[in-house]
This record gives C-alpha cells, structure tokens and sequence, in this order.
C-alpha cells in the first residue's frame, strides 16, 4: 500500500458550514433557527454586557455603541455559533418531542372511551297542554 492510496478517503471532506446548517434547519425546520437565533441573542447580550462592565458608558450614544460592539462580536464568533448549533439542535429537539406528546397519544386522549363519565341526557321536556284544549 502507497500513502497515495489514502488520498481519496481524506479528500472527502464534510460540506462546507453553509451547507451543513441549511440542511440542519431543512431536517429540524422550526427548532433549528430558534436554536439558532436564541444562541445569536444571546451572544450579542453576553458580549454587551461584557463590554458594558469595562466602559460604562455615560450617554445614549454610548448605550448604542456598546450594543454596536456586541453586534460586531457577535458577527466573529458566526463559524462558532453555526458549529454549536450543528451540535446542539439534535439535543433541543431530542427533548422538545420527548416533552410534547406524539400525534397517536394526542388522537387516544381525544378519543370517546366506553365509559362515559357525562351526565345521562334529561328527558325531552312535555309542553303544556293549549289553554282551550280540553
């Protein structure tokens, strides 16, 4: 065996981020992108309020500067976001389903039993008799 040999087998790599998360949100739809922008939200949180405690700024221009950086560094960390929401969507979704109960369960809880537990129906109610009627 050459080292060549082993050539074809490393050169097919993974598709490129881009690729990888389209295909998490097609598999995982609604649960992937609120992953997704939950961690963006609160990347730029955490790194606002990080710089907050070191600038304390003293206007409203400030205030928005501040918010500003925390944006741009949370735009730096997007190839580390995009990875920790390859991997931690399969949890949230894991537990997501585990904890709302499946379509069959849901179609046997809606189901009449044999044993109905409403009130026997009332008796159709008798008008009077017409007054003349005799």
């Amino acid at each position: 065996m050459r080292d060549g040999d082993d050539a074809p087998a490393a050169t097919a790599a993974k598709p490129p981020l881009k690729q990888r998360l389209s295909a998490l949100f097609e598999d995982y739809g609604r649960i992937a992108i609120i992953t997704y922008f939950t961690l963006s939200i609160l990347t730029i949180i955490g790194f606002s309020v990080a710089i907050w405690t070191g600038v304390k700024p003293s206007s409203e221009t400030g205030v928005i500067g501040v918010i500003i950086a925390g944006w741009a560094l949370g735009k730096a960390t997007l190839p580390i976001r995009i990875l920790v929401t390859l991997g931690l969507t399969p949890v949230v979704a894991f537990v997501v389903r585990r904890r709302r109960p499946d379509a069959d369960e849901l179609a046997e809880a809606d189901a009449p039993s044999d044993e109905s537990t409403d009130p026997p129906a009332d008796p159709p109610a008798v008008s009077p008799p017409a007054p003349g009627a005799s």
